[in-house]
This record gives C-alpha cells, structure tokens and sequence, in this order.
C-alpha cells in the first residue's frame, strides 16, 4: 500500500480508518487474510499531523486522529506494533476508497491474517468489555472533532469570526489533543490536556491574566475537556530563527516577565506551578542521588560509563555546597519554564512571548535562562562574545534587582544546579532499581552533567 524510499526512517502504524460514527471501518483483503492498512510517516514529527498528511497523500481523502491504541499479542512475545485509530471527515468518501461493504459481525478471528488485527477492530468498536480507564477522556469517542470545532465556533461567534475550514490537528488522544484552527481574522489555537499536564490550563489562565504581554490571548476555556481556545500569536519561534538579536531580545523578555512575576509567585504555585525553591531543593538532594545510584547499578550498556559511589557522593557534597551559597545570594523567587526550548518562544515585532507553560516553576529565575542559554549555544555556537551578548540582554534587566557580582556568581553556579531543579521535576522518585525506567536514561545523562559541572566548579575554585 505504501511505497518507501530505501533506507527511509519511518514508523510504520497500522490504521483503523472508520467513518465518522465509527459504524464502518476499512480493511484490506489478502490472500492471508483481513489485515488493516498501514501508514509509515517520520518518527520525529508531529504524529496527528503526519499520519493525516499520509493519508492525504495515499487515498486522497480528508481525515482527523482520534487516538493510539494499544493491543499487546496474546503469547506477550511477538513484536509490539502500533495502532492508531482515525476517522474521514466526510462519510461518503469511506465507500469510494472500499466500495464493498461487509457486516462487522461476520469478521472472525480466523478471518485475519495477525490476531492483534482482530483484536483492535473489536477494541476500537466497543465489541468486547473495555475497562473504565480505556475511555475516559473526553476525546476517546468518534465525532469529538466535530464536537471540538462546534465549541470553536460558539467562542469565535461573539467576536465576529468565524472558522475558514482550514485546520491541521498537531496531536491526538482520548484527553490530549491540539489543533490549529483557521477563521476569517487570524488562527487560533485549541489545546486540551490530561494527566500528567492537567495543571496546564489553570497555568496557563493565571498567566494570561497577570502577563498579557508576554503570553498568548486566550479566547474561552472548557474545564469539563480541560480545554482553552488562544489566539495564534503573530511571529516567529525562535527555533525558526539564527539572528543573534531576535535570540537577545528573547532573553531580555524573559528577564522581564520574570521581574514582573515576583510579586505573584504565591499565586502561580497555587495554580500547579512546580515548586523549585531552595527551601524545597536542599531535602531532595540525598534522596535523588540514592536515586541516581540505583539507576546506575542497573544501567546496561557500558557508554557512556556508570558513576561510580565516590563520584555521585562526591557531586552530591558539591550541589548541597552550591545550593546553600545560592541561596545566601538571596535572589527574589520568580517565574520559571522548564520547557523552555526554542519552539515555545515567540518572537514578535517589539517583544517575545512564551508558550506551553506545563512546565511552568517557581524559584530561581537563572534557572530558565540556564535553559535557554544552553539552546543559544546550540543554535548559534558556543562563541564567546556572543554568549557574553547574550548573557547581558538577560543579566541588564536583573540589574536593577541584583548586584552585578550576585548576577555572576549565580552564572557561575547555575550550570550544576539548572539540572537538578529540571530532574527533580521528573519521576525520579519512581525509578530505583528499575532498568525500564521511561526516565531512567534521561536522569542518568543529567547526573553526569551535574558531575561534570561539579568537577568544574571545584577545579576554578582551586
């Protein structure tokens, strides 16, 4: 069905096209048996966006994901392959890719050619006992984009817009989903969250209120989807962008937001934010490295190398020496994001702002420019004068808080412990002894970081 350049990276998805009520579903015939189609697109790209694009490309028809499914083998042995469920926007065009019509009741298991084939269809229709976990979200069911974009329409009517018809759906689940939606004046933006980012929306709300000028408009929100409708902000990510102005005036906005934020930082951590202050830190550092321990014992390649006892213990003294000097710097808490990459800065024509707040912390403010800093150098090269620059777009607005010595020392330390306030927002605590750890690899890389950085640390003050 589908023709893939050799050598091509892709991911293959086995598809369960249905209609829009979920009452006809295409399956392919082969002299094997029944089978789904598959669908290949990039593994690094917008799942949603790619596989409908895929589906444009192959049957020429118009289609929105409703969510991944997940369908083990029953022998818990053979290869795992991957599920999408998926629906065409217009009924009819359902019949023109597969004319023939067949009753669901007569597909048996004996009539497919791989068993998880029959077992999705049967999950996807509702046709066996499904757990109250299974369908929880508020999307799980067929039509929740018709019931999404009807919901857009009501908000965008009492402002004298309307939708165009255009959309591109970026992420689908029964309680994730975004999507980009086309009107008359500008796009706006539908985004619902589930567990673990429930927090979002009330994040996000706070935001939008007490910072107009550095986050996006927001229209209406839905607290039964946990759903928000925002205007599309007009600019550029920085992710787009390789002018070192725009990535400085990237950086003096978030100084600024951040000052602006001192005052609120009580009510941002009522609404979910992490809590990343000193007082918060300092108790989990020898609970995070016993931690680090476990996870290093049952790491299985041999590169990059374990940590061993002495080395964690080690960086463990100098992060607790470093974390008790920062906080005698007595920097005022503030705002942080610790999803800060390039693609959720927007630059506009006077001023950036930020997006997708999820992520969103309270405590040193340097924390989030360590972040970005790091992005910078990624982007731009680790030239010295233009870190320098870019440091002091950022450290000019903290001037008129900090001394310019506070400023430095606290540049100086922020590469050690930027790491730990993001890693102990992960699960870490869930990890000991687990060598399946979602995380594990992840918090293994930012143990080294931190080790290395410590080694650093103590070598200048030598």
């Amino acid at each position: 069905m589908v023709t893939v350049q050799s050598g091509q990276n892709t991911d293959a998805w086995r598809i369960l096209l249905f209609d829009s009520s979920g009452s006809e579903l295409l399956v392919l015939r082969r002299s094997s048996g029944f089978c789904l189609p598959v669908l290949r697109v990039p593994p690094q790209e917008r799942l949603a966006a790619s596989l409908n694009a895929e589906a444009h490309r192959l049957w020429n028809v118009e289609t929105v994901c409703v969510a991944p499914l997940d369908i083990p083998h029953p022998d818990r042995i053979s290869d795992h392959p991957r599920y999408h469920v998926m629906e065409v926007r217009r009924p009819e065009e359902l019949s023109r890719i597969a004319p023939k019509v067949m009753d669901v009741t007569a597909l048996t298991e004996s009539t497919f050619a791989d068993i998880r084939d029959y077992l999705a269809v049967r999950r996807a229709m509702r046709l066996d006992t499904v757990e109250p976990s299974d369908s929880q979200g508020p999307f799980s069911e067929f039509e929740a984009f018709r019931k999404i974009s009807d919901w857009v329409e009501q908000q965008l009517q009492p402002l004298g817009r309307r939708r165009d018809g255009a959309f591109r759906q970026l992420h689908a689940s029964d309680s994730f989903t975004l999507i980009r939606f086309g009107t008359n004046d500008g796009a706006v933006w539908f985004k619902a969250t589930g567990e673990p980012n429930r927090r979002e929306l009330a994040i996000t709300q706070i935001l939008a209120d007490l910072f107009p000028r550095h986050t996006a408009k927001l229209i209406a929100a839905r607290r039964d989807w946990n759903a928000w409708l925002s205007d599309e902000i007009q600019g550029a990510s920085l992710d787009s962008i390789r002018d070192p102005e725009s990535w400085r005036r990237a950086a003096k906005s978030l100084a600024e937001l951040q000052v602006a934020s001192i005052g609120h930082t009580s009510t941002i951590l009522a609404r979910g934010a992490h809590d990343s202050r000193m007082a918060s830190l300092l108790p989990l550092v020898p609970p995070f490295f016993a931690a680090i321990a476990s996870l290093m014992e049952v790491q299985v390649r041999t590169k990059p190398r374990r940590l061993n006892a002495e080395e964690l213990r080690a960086t463990e003294v100098r992060l607790t020496e470093t974390l008790h000097e920062l906080e005698t710097i007595a920097t005022p808490d503030a705002l942080n994001h610790f999803d800060l990459n390039p693609g959720n800065v927007i630059v506009c024509a006077h001023e950036c702002k930020f997006v997708d707040w999820a992520e969103a912390a309270v405590g040193n403010p340097f924390f989030s420019f360590e972040y970005l800093l790091q992005h910078f150098v990624c982007a731009l090269g680790d030239g010295a004068y233009a870190a320098a620059e870019f440091r002091k777009s950022y450290a000019n607005v903290w001037r008129t808080v900090l001394s310019q010595s506070a400023i430095e020392r606290t540049c100086e330390l922020m590469p050690l412990i930027a790491p730990f306030a993001f890693a102990v927002t992960l699960p870490w605590n869930e990890t000991h002894g687990n060598a399946q750890s979602q995380f594990g690899g992840l918090l293994r890389s930012l143990a080294r970081r931190m080790h290395r950085e410590a080694e650093q640390l103590t070598f200048r003050a030598a």
